[in-house]
């Protein structure tokens, strides 16, 4: 494996981070990339990377019709996957190896349907030949099947037949190899049996995947050539004798010391693309969080000065006339939290049409509920002073005495300047430090209430980043 490979460590580390990331704080592009990212690491990188003696995955490739299977049955020697007149031949994938897959085919085997083939006639040693749907097969989310195998595998043979090798799909699967760095053997299979006819077809291929920059230089000698011929009814295949060529060229990656050189390519080539993939990422998810605090900053400013004006107007004795009236002080408590809060969201939505942001009629003023959420709390708030009173002093508090202490202590917070009557004042000092708890308490509610009206505006920024995200989502970071 090569020096340059990420740790096990660290694609652990960046496997967990792409599951953890909510992708509603990116935008388009970054989803795509993001999936392709947590696709690449967790079902190839991570698995090979973890065990680089396994063996390597030689995907065969091709739009339909191409002739995949029957040259995989040509090379194994029998009939390992169907063929036929009947498009697309191959909806599943088959592997061609050993009796274990790789931990790369595992990871894919639980989630695409598939076989393993018992073979009595293994291919080269440290290679399993895996045959692949054409693009056109898809599965249950609409993504290709070919498009995952190929992601997983460690070299790549691009099957086209001489009368579709021009074929768009195909060469969209030759980009997709190379992006990863993946080995790619070409066959331009079903030629004409006219070897000058051959010769101009293969040399027209090579050109067509030079100018598409998938070969260095356009030699003619960089494609395998197969002829059209008798397709044996037993095995499905070719003679032995037509695919030498193919055979030859597989033996070569098998060999150990390029087996080592086409793996370390591969996840070198697969290690950029997903760390570009990861900036893309890292710098969506960073532009999300500096939108967020652009756009959150103005909302929790208003909302903060409004939950503390309405506190500011309680400890004054703005409320202190009605003290003694608990419907019209819940009904004008109630307004004047409704009122502050109203303001804040219009100085919020209106900040936010001046950056650009979408707001709705809605947010200019209250949420609907914001009025009877904040008689309930109140409600509550007198409701609680005896537990509170208790709470505070360890003695409990007797039903008859509960009702002529919550008025004591309501009387004390909402009027600055009340000179409580001999009973009330004995009656508090049984319970000391109740007046000052129950105002900074109410102070809590009000704050509250006004808060919950924020969050009309706080979910409309979606997630908060998770700490840490950004460090996590990159290969580069040491483990």
């Amino acid at each position: 494996m090569t020096d340059h490979a990420p740790s096990p460590q660290r694609l652990a580390t960046v496997a967990a981070a792409l599951e953890r990331i909510d992708l509603d704080l990116a935008g388009a592009e970054a989803v795509v990339l993001a999936g392709t990212a947590r696709r690449l690491v967790a079902e190839y990188l991570l698995p090979r990377v973890t065990d680089p003696e396994a063996d390597l995955v030689v995907a065969v490739v091709g739009v339909s019709g191409a002739g995949k299977s029957t040259l995989v049955n040509s090379l194994a020697r029998r009939r390992l996957t169907a063929t036929g007149v009947r498009r697309p031949t191959t909806t599943e994938p088959v592997a061609w190896g050993p009796d274990t897959l790789p931990p790369t085919l595992d990871a894919m085997r639980r989630r695409l349907p598939g076989r393993m083939v018992d073979t009595l006639l293994p291919p080269p040693p440290g290679v399993v030949i895996l045959d692949t749907p054409p693009p056109d097969v898809r599965d249950v989310t609409g993504r290709a099947v070919c498009h995952d195998l190929l992601d997983v595998a460690d070299a790549c043979i691009l099957v086209t037949a001489a009368n579709r090798y021009a074929d768009a799909a195909g060469f969209e699967l030759a980009r997709r190899a190379a992006d990863r760095g993946v080995t790619t053997l070409f066959v331009l299979n079903r030629l004409p049996p006219t070897p000058e006819l051959q010769r101009v077809l293969v040399a027209d291929f090579a050109d067509k995947l030079t100018r598409a920059g998938l070969m260095a230089t356009a030699e003619p000698e960089g494609i395998i050539a197969i002829a059209e011929g008798v397709i044996s009814v037993e095995r499905e295949g070719l003679a032995s004798e037509a695919v030498i060529g193919l055979r030859k060229a597989i033996d070569l990656i098998a060999d150990p010391t390029a087996r080592v050189a086409v793996m370390s390519r591969t996840v070198a080539g697969t290690t950029a693309q997903v760390q570009e993939a990861l900036v893309v990422v890292r710098t969506a998810l960073i532009t999300a969080a500096a939108r967020r605090v652009e756009l959150g900053d103005p909302v929790r400013l208003a909302y903060s000065s409004a939950g503390g004006q309405v506190a500011e107007a309680v400890r004054s004795g703005a409320f202190a006339e009605i003290k003694d009236d608990p419907e019209a002080l819940v009904a004008a408590l109630a307004a004047a939290t409704a009122r502050r809060a109203g303001r804040a969201a219009l100085h919020s939505a209106d900040r936010w049409d001046r950056l650009g942001a979408a707001t709705g009629a809605g947010l200019f003023t209250h949420g609907g509920e914001t009025p009877q959420t904040a008689r309930e709390r109140f409600e509550w708030w007198q409701s609680e002073l005896p537990r509170l009173a208790t709470e505070l002093s360890g003695r409990k508090v007797r039903p008859r005495r509960a009702v002529r202490l919550t008025a004591a202590a309501r009387d004390a917070v909402f009027d600055p300047g009340h000179e409580p009557d001999r009973r009330e004042r004995r009656l508090l000092r049984r319970y000391p430090g109740l007046v000052a708890a129950a105002a900074e308490r109410l102070s809590e509610e009000l704050a509250g209430i006004v808060a919950t009206d924020s969050t009309r505006f706080t979910s409309a920024l979606g997630p908060v980043l998770p700490s840490g995200i950004i460090a996590d989502l990159d290969l580069e970071t040491a483990p």
